[in-house]
């Protein structure tokens, strides 16, 4: 009777720890595809980190600063002469086009702010 206490609890405790380490194994096959994912997150954000510093590095070359005040700012080199175009809604086959220029000034004037 007493050997089969002792084999009864050797089973329960058996058991006990089979399903504990069983646990413990499932958290670190689980973990070890956490670590995967967290990998890829890091490279991308590497790569987006290399992409931005490339960037960077081109914004603050004085080509690119000169090309930013041209195109933006309108500015020239001297002995150049800058043409600011209209915007492209304002230009109609090739011809700008001309409102009010017929009417007074009064008129327009009531017309901006008058609305008729």
């Amino acid at each position: 009777m007493n050997s089969r206490i002792v084999r009864w609890a050797v089973l329960i405790i058996g058991v006990v720890l089979f399903v504990r380490l069983a646990g413990n194994v499932l958290r670190l096959v689980n973990a070890g595809g956490r670590v995967a994912d967290e990998e890829k997150k890091l490279k991308a954000a590497q790569a987006l980190t290399q992409q931005l510093k490339g960037q960077l590095a081109q914004v603050q070359t004085p080509e690119y600063m000169e090309r930013e005040a041209r195109e933006k700012l309108g500015y020239g080199k001297p002995g150049e002469v800058v043409l600011v175009m209209p915007p492209q809604d304002q230009i109609t086959n090739n011809k700008l086009q001309i409102t009010n220029q017929d009417q007074q000034n009064w008129v327009k004037w009531r017309k901006l702010y008058l609305g008729f």
